[in-house]
């Protein structure tokens, strides 16, 4: 068998990002710069990354605060679709922490418009670092899965694999690292 990558699957070689953490440290951070509603943005719960979820949810019950969840897709048209109805609530959140960068850039789409502006009128989180979250102009906060770096390990362990097939199971967990820029910030004075 060779290690999956980016994510756990129990009973196979794995090498995954440990989405727990990653998810914790971004609701962490928001919550650090104020903000108490926070809603988390959820791909699709059929698929390999409940962690993300889970690691908001946690931290939000840790804090005393109710989680808040919006179902969409990994669609950035879809998530742009998704979000609006809550920005468009009086008693919106002042924070969104969706589950992936392209579900971000939605968020980003839906507030711009509407003549809002990250993170003046709302704070908005990516996760996966991919390459749409760095041009100028976007400059989202996200959790960088260190992608290279679990690809690299992957490979490696899927040749250890190859010469030592009666090997143990290969279990590799990094740790992800939030990447601070420009999406978000304390809530708006009159959250």
């Amino acid at each position: 068998m060779s290690p999956s990558s980016a994510r756990r699957v129990p009973g196979l070689d794995s090498v995954y990002s440990d989405n727990l953490s990653g998810a914790q440290a971004a609701t962490r951070h928001l919550l650090n710069l104020g903000h108490r509603r926070v809603v988390f943005l959820a791909n699709p719960q059929t698929d390999g990354y409940l962690e993300r979820q889970k690691g908001f949810v946690t931290v939000m019950k840790e804090a005393g605060l109710t989680p808040e969840i919006q179902p969409s897709a990994y669609s950035r048209t879809q998530a742009a679709r998704d979000i609006g109805p809550l920005l468009d609530h009086a008693d919106r959140p002042t924070a969104i922490f969706a589950h992936n960068d392209q579900s971000a850039l939605g968020v980003l789409d839906a507030i711009a418009a509407r003549g809002m502006r990250a993170p003046s009128d709302i704070s908005v989180v990516g996760y996966d670092n991919t390459s749409a979250s760095t041009p100028p102009g976007i400059a989202l906060t996200t959790v960088d899965i260190h992608a290279q770096d679990l690809g690299r390990t992957a490979a490696e362990k899927a040749l250890q694999r190859l010469t030592e097939p009666g090997a143990p199971t290969i279990d590799v967990a990094s740790e992800p690292t939030l990447i601070v820029r420009g999406t978000t910030g304390p809530p708006p004075h009159a959250a």
